[in-house]
């Protein structure tokens, strides 16, 4: 099966949880899947701040210690995503919902939906 840069991304930042380190994994992607991986990890981590303030403001009743490992991780990514304004905001949400239901469970990925959708909705442009 092949997996897209988003599927690595989150694989490497779940692996390492500190992003000022976090490097791809190892990955069998395309030069342009390559190139997008890489901006997103970039992304992050020069935005990584932000990121946490518009999780923790759009995540109502849950602290960031109480949200999952996968969701919390697919959270940061899929917002930095949506900071990068490359992708329209329905397949981000969904590649998003997808890869956190995989890797997590489907409440999981509802509330990753929920709360990416609501950051892409109150926060334009981010």
């Amino acid at each position: 099966m092949k997996f897209d840069f988003r599927h690595y991304c989150l694989i490497s930042l779940f692996s390492n949880e500190d992003i000022d380190s976090c490097v791809l994994v190892d990955n069998d992607l395309s030069d342009n899947q390559l190139v997008r991986a890489e901006q997103l990890l970039k992304n992050t981590r020069d935005n990584f701040d932000e990121i946490i303030k518009l999780m923790q403001g759009h995540s109502h009743n849950w602290s960031i210690d109480r949200i999952g490992k996968t969701e919390k991780t697919s959270l940061i990514l899929g917002i930095s995503e949506i900071m990068m304004n490359l992708t329209p905001i329905k397949v981000i949400l969904s590649e998003w919902t997808k890869l956190t239901d995989k890797h997590g469970s489907s409440d999981g990925a509802k509330f990753v939906n929920a709360i990416l959708d609501n950051i892409s909705k109150n926060n334009e442009p981010l």
